[in-house]
């Protein structure tokens, strides 16, 4: 299947799961399983998103990691199709993009690059290769493909695939670590 139909059914499919109750309920056990998770047990530096309602829900998260004492970054978009991560704390002025994501682009805004542990989003992951269907930018490609860090995403029901029906580009990143239901 082309990426773009499937991008495109994803988002329709996903849309209309998060309106659900179970998609409620499989947020609230992938928030369980990554917060005892081997990977954050070692990570004090996270990055993630503050994700879209048809996402995993990061909100519980983020207040987890900021309850444990762990630093939480966003992602926030540059020029060029780059990205960096910023600081985030409950005092950070966002700004919403075109995109409908919320960013930190504060002057002053703290940049780290240098995670310990990065959750990836994603709208489908194909188990056998390790797979992820992104939004299509190639944002988290980029950013990935010239940094060693350990990355993890979290999977619904919706957006699992124990094969992968896509193509994969020689520029796409695998995603080695998931959780899902």
């Amino acid at each position: 299947m082309e990426k773009g139909q499937l991008r495109e059914r994803q988002l329709r499919i996903l849309t209309e799961f998060s309106q659900t109750k179970e998609k409620q309920q499989e947020d609230e056990i992938l928030t369980a399983k990554f917060l005892q998770s081997p990977l954050l047990k070692n990570a004090q530096k996270i990055g993630l998103t503050l994700s879209l309602p048809l996402e995993v829900d990061t909100s519980e998260i983020i207040a987890q990691l900021w309850v444990s004492g762990k630093e939480v970054y966003l992602p926030r978009c540059l020029p060029e199709r780059q990205m960096e991560f910023t600081k985030f704390t409950y005092q950070t002025k966002l700004t919403m993009t075109r995109f409908g994501v919320k960013e930190n682009h504060e002057p002053d805004a703290i940049v780290d690059n240098n995670l310990d542990l990065v959750v990836v989003p994603l709208l489908a992951y194909g188990q056998d290769q390790s797979a992820r269907l992104g939004f299509g930018g190639g944002y988290y490609d980029r950013f990935l493909a010239e940094r060693n860090l350990t990355t993890v995403s979290l999977v619904n029901s919706k957006q699992l695939f124990q094969h992968t029906i896509w193509s994969i580009e020689q520029t796409d990143i695998p995603i080695k670590n998931y959780i899902t239901i």
